[in-house]
C-alpha cells in the first residue's frame, strides 16, 4: 500500500509540473486498473483503502506540482519567459 501512495504522489507532482487538471482523469483510471489487478488476492476493504489513498495522494501531488510550476515561472527572468526558452 505504501508503494502505491508514494508512487501516486511522485506521479502527481510530475503531472502537475507539465499538464492541466484534466490529465487526472486518465491517470486515475490507470491507477484504478493497476491497483485492482495487483491487489486481486486481498480483501475488498484493503483494495478500497489502497485505491482511495492512492487517488488522494495523486491529487495532492498534482496540486503540489502545479504550485511548484507557478513558483518557478514567477521567479524566472522576464527575458527567458518571453523568448520561449524551456527550463
Amino acid at each position: 500500500m505504501v508503494v502505491f501512495l508514494v508512487a501516486g504522489a511522485i506521479i502527481g507532482i510530475l503531472l502537475g509540473l507539465r499538464f492541466k487538471v484534466l490529465v487526472l482523469v486518465p491517470a486515475s483510471v490507470l491507477a484504478t486498473v493497476v491497483i485492482i489487478l495487483s491487489e486481486s488476492g486481498n480483501e475488498l476493504s484493503v483494495i478500497g483503502l489502497t485505491l482511495v489513498g492512492t487517488l488522494v495522494s495523486l491529487q495532492v501531488g498534482f496540486l503540489t506540482g502545479s504550485i511548484l510550476r507557478f513558483l518557478v515561472r514567477s521567479y524566472l527572468p522576464e527575458r527567458m519567459r518571453r523568448s520561449g526558452t524551456k527550463y
